[in-house]
């Protein structure tokens, strides 16, 4: 990766860091170990409304024959002979399937103000019950959660609940491994036919066409352990070329677990540009590890972490694939999961195999792969080193070159650090890290926050910059200047010190966002402003402003705490 940014100490034109345009990528075929489906959901509504007892109302009732009392909960709705299931697995030795019966308040109830009463929603869970009564979770999961809609139902606020695919019943069903839309709606079918008594004939016949929709839907190979940190990475790239290419909507967590664990997660809706095929809706693709990972030896699956494709939901009013729609959509999700493990290096050598996927001996399959991905890397780290170069160089002062200097040295820093290595104030340091973030070069992570660079390779590449651009500038250096800094701020401070900001060097004048001028503080009103508050709420969360900039009377409205 270094050397792929060439920098001249001249200040470069290309544009800011997040607006580009990638290289196309070129769309190869490639065999790859098969990714195992995972967890996966789909909904209908079963329009009963007109039927003696809907699902919905059948469920009702059932608690409250079995249950009665939510302090009671949870009930136990049936008991479950695996024999009869052909996709479910005989009980751990000991233990029996049961479906507990558990409920929760809804969003939509009837009447208006102090007579509004809420509707509850039901879930039934398949569970494994030992001798004593206690209930345990499986790898083999399926649960349903019915929820009513009925035309007279309402929101607190006195809105009527839009029926999208007409009065009934609708019935969500979670489950893991199963690998098409029909097993999964089998499933569905069979939980009603074991809890409700209800014949399959009818549920088919009420069943409304449209509305059976996938809401979930996942694909994962798990990994050795020894190839994590080439995995992370990969997603951070990508999230880097995503975010350049095309401003999508785009979310992404980093966070440093107590053993030492990097996550990663990555939910964008512009995967197509990258090479993927175009879809409706977005894809959440994570590296991860259970939890306590560390505490289980090499030899056991649970130590390796999984990479995870996932159906991620629709903007907006758009709507969710319908489940004829499954193969085309875990076609996509298993071509991101096989190409960012070539791109990481991991081959069919290094997957793990667990109790659910074969690992290593996964069937083969053929996906899309794109190419290109080392020109879409240049395009974007060339935009990431222009602007370190410029942001390094502002004119007099040295003051973003410090900060930038000291995160590529300890590989991230605290704004503690930030502070004790530069000697700029901390409300100095929250300004030019804020903008550092809003033009791409850095990033905040954790609490509290680190401040780091966006990818290793983005990381290499500062090092390189900050080298050249003042070759021989020593760490002794940049003591002094940190050592300088702290004088004049003790000396404005002071208000027997001769002299005033005329004398500085430019290093604070050039922060907008230093607050310790050693002037008086001046207040105002907030009504006497010329701010909006979407402004201040903006600076607040950007850190332009600090928490103690900011004040708020509290004797006046009781929920101000």
């Amino acid at each position: 990766m270094p050397g792929w940014v060439d920098v001249s100490i001249d200040t470069p034109t290309t544009p800011e860091a997040g607006i580009g345009t990638l290289p196309d990528p070129r769309i190869e075929d490639r065999v790859a170990p098969q990714p195992a489906a995972h967890g996966a959901a789909v909904q209908a509504v079963f329009n009963d409304a007109g039927r003696d007892l809907a699902l919905y109302s059948a469920v009702h009732q059932l608690w409250y024959d079995l249950v009665g009392d939510r302090d009671e909960e949870p009930g136990i709705a049936a008991e479950v002979d695996h024999r009869e299931l052909s996709w479910l697995d005989a009980p751990t030795p000991g233990r029996e399937w049961v479906v507990k019966l558990t409920s929760s308040r809804w969003k939509a109830g009837t009447g208006s103000g102090d007579d509004y009463s809420a509707y509850y929603k039901y879930d039934l869970t398949l569970r494994e019950r030992d001798e004593d009564g206690d209930l345990y979770k499986t790898g083999k999961a399926c649960s349903l959660r019915v929820i009513p809609q009925f035309e007279d139902l309402n929101y607190k606020d006195g809105e009527p609940l839009t029926l999208q695919y007409d009065e009934g019943s609708l019935v969500r069903c979670s489950t893991t491994w199963a690998d098409t839309a029909a097993e999964v709606e089998g499933r569905m079918l069979d939980l009603l036919e074991v809890v409700l008594d209800v014949d399959r004939g009818r549920l088919l016949a009420d069943r409304n066409a449209d509305s059976r929709r996938l809401t979930k839907a996942e694909a994962h190979h798990r990994f050795d352990i020894g190839w994590k940190r080439q995995v992370v990475e990969v997603l951070d790239q990508t999230r880097e070329l995503i975010a350049y290419g095309g401003q999508s909507e785009i979310e992404a967590h980093q966070r440093r677990q107590r053993e030492g664990y990097l996550e990663a997660l990555l939910d964008a809706d512009r995967w197509h540009l990258l090479g993927f095929e175009r879809t409706s809706y977005d894809i959440e693709l994570k590296c991860y590890q259970a939890a306590g990972w560390a505490e289980f030896p090499r030899e056991d699956p649970a130590h390796h972490p999984k990479l995870e494709a996932s159906f991620a939901g629709v903007d907006g009013d758009g709507a969710l694939p319908h489940v004829d729609e499954w193969d085309e959509v875990m076609s996509v999700l298993r071509s991101v999961v096989s190409a960012h493990l070539e791109w990481a290096g991991v081959g069919r050598d290094e997957l793990i195999a667990d109790d659910y996927q074969a690992g290593p001996a996964s069937p083969e399959y053929r996906y899309k792969h794109p190419g290109g991905r080392r020109e879409q890397l240049r395009e974007r780290y060339e935009a990431v080193g222009t602007e370190i170069h410029r942001e390094a160089l502002k004119a007099n002062t040295q003051a973003v070159y410090d900060i930038l200097r000291v995160v590529a040295t300890e590989s991230g820093a605290s704004y503690d650090t930030l502070e004790e290595r530069t000697g700029l104030a901390r409300s100095t340091i929250r300004y030019h890290v804020s903008r550092l973030v809003d033009v791409g070069i850095a990033e905040k992570v954790g609490n509290p926050v680190l401040v780091v660079f966006p990818s290793l390779a983005v990381l290499d590449e500062a090092e390189e910059i900050l080298r050249r651009i003042y070759p021989d500038d020593q760490v002794d250096d940049m003591m002094d200047r940190a050592e300088a800094r702290r004088e004049r701020r003790e000396e404005r401070e002071d208000p027997t010190a001769v002299g005033d900001d005329d004398q500085e060097d430019s290093d604070d004048q050039d922060d907008a966002g230093d607050g310790d001028r050693g002037r008086r503080s001046e207040w105002a009103y907030f009504q006497d402003l010329t701010l909006e508050p979407h402004q201040l709420a903006t600076a607040l969360e950007k850190e332009y402003l600090e928490g103690d900039e900011v004040r708020v009377r509290t004797d006046r409205r009781d929920w101000v705490e």
